[in-house]
């Protein structure tokens, strides 16, 4: 699997500037970067499998302590293999990438975050 690349435009957490946040997503990690100060967190795979429609439900139903950002993303699903529109959540503690054709979803939890001095 490719690296996937998407950005956020969003305020940035420890800067507090309206700029692009730099998402990045391998198999088995994430990484969110502040295009303006280079504030870095770090998430590290934690599951996978088949999983339902309902996690991308309940994440959306939750209250959260900070704006979950849903985003999507056309990608060859590593699971199914075929070009899919796959559902990506990213919230305080975790980030979820979950494939609508097969349902075929990783979660990774929040690991570090690093502030540049």
């Amino acid at each position: 699997m490719e690296k996937w690349l998407l950005k956020k435009k969003t305020t940035c957490f420890n800067c507090k500037q309206y700029v692009d946040q730099i998402i990045e997503i391998f198999l088995n990690q994430a990484l969110i970067t502040c295009s303006n100060c280079g504030a870095k967190r770090y998430y590290i795979i934690k599951n996978v499998g088949v999983m339902s429609e309902d996690i991308i439900k309940e994440e959306k139903e939750k209250k959260h302590k900070y704006e979950p950002w849903f985003l999507e993303k056309l990608a060859v699903c590593f699971n199914c293999k075929k070009e899919s529109v796959q559902d990506i959540i990213l919230t305080e503690s975790k980030l979820i990438v979950r494939c609508r054709n097969c349902g075929f979803t990783r979660i990774y939890n929040f690991h570090i975050l690093e502030i540049p001095e």
